[in-house]
């Protein structure tokens, strides 16, 4: 994948599936709903940066609202250009995902769910995107996301993911601390080329059985287009968390989050 200088641009046996989905519905607590984007600039950097702290609470921060000028000051360290990424890719998705509004218009542009709606945040990644050459494209993301709100499935989130075998020094710095990018390095997911589900929990270093891989085990970034309790650009929570680069906190950008009705 490139970035557009125009725009910063992720059997076994039934019973393992049921105890992994039953072990997200469980652990993700961190959606928007319940705990809980004009062209970006370019990235200008390939490495991510380790942070003590990624809690934010400053009182002059203004929580993310969709419906209201992005607005993302406030968090210590980050510099001007890093917020300025970071409201720009944010700013971008917001518009452009505009036409997912549910998983209809997902699944005919090629999207397809990873079977995990049970948890009350259903990911539809369309797998050809993943190498498609195109790195935090709100056009093209790699994965959506939905929740329930007002009764039906509504986008929440866009899931940038980057190319198979990417690690965390491959990935973009785009806004410093507001920004995390994670891996899921114990989730199995079937070898389908179009519809990979999931179908097992392993240890990190595990290995996954004949029929499956690891293909969430590469950086992925995600960015609501709607309030999220730990920020505009937070991971999950629990099992659907993943992992952070080593010497990093989870994110949790409480100064720029909100509670959605949903």
């Amino acid at each position: 994948m490139t970035t557009s200088g125009a725009r910063v641009v992720f059997r076994p046996v039934a019973i393992a599936i049921a105890a992994l989905v039953f072990a997200l519905v469980i652990s993700a607590c961190g959606s928007s709903g319940g705990h809980q984007a004009s062209a970006p600039a370019p990235v200008v950097s390939s490495t991510t940066k380790a942070t003590s702290t990624t809690t934010t609470t400053l009182a002059k921060a203004k929580r993310f609202d969709p419906t209201k000028p992005i607005d993302l000051g406030g968090t210590p360290g980050v510099t001007p250009a890093e917020q300025h990424r970071a409201e720009q890719l944010l700013r971008t998705t917001i518009v452009d995902l505009k036409k997912y509004i549910d998983p209809s218009a997902a699944m005919a542009a090629g999207y397809r769910s990873i079977g995990d709606a049970a948890t009350g945040d259903e990911h539809f990644v369309n797998w050809s995107t993943v190498d498609d050459g195109h790195i935090l494209d709100p056009a093209r993301p790699e994965s959506l996301v939905y929740e329930y709100r007002g009764g039906k499935q509504q986008i929440a989130a866009a899931m940038f993911m980057l190319p198979f075998g990417s690690r965390f020094t491959d990935a973009p710095d785009v806004g410093g601390a507001l920004t995390q990018w994670h891996v899921h390095a114990d989730l199995c997911l079937t070898n389908s080329t179009v519809q990979k589900t999931l179908s097992g929990l392993v240890a990190i270093d595990g290995v996954c059985p004949s029929g499956s891989s690891k293909a969430g085990n590469t950086p992925m970034l995600h960015v609501w287009v709607v309030p999220n309790a730990c920020g505009p650009f937070a991971a999950l929570e629990g099992v659907g968390a993943g992992q952070v680069p080593a010497g990093q906190t989870k994110l949790c950008d409480t100064a720029h989050g909100g509670t959605s009705s949903g």
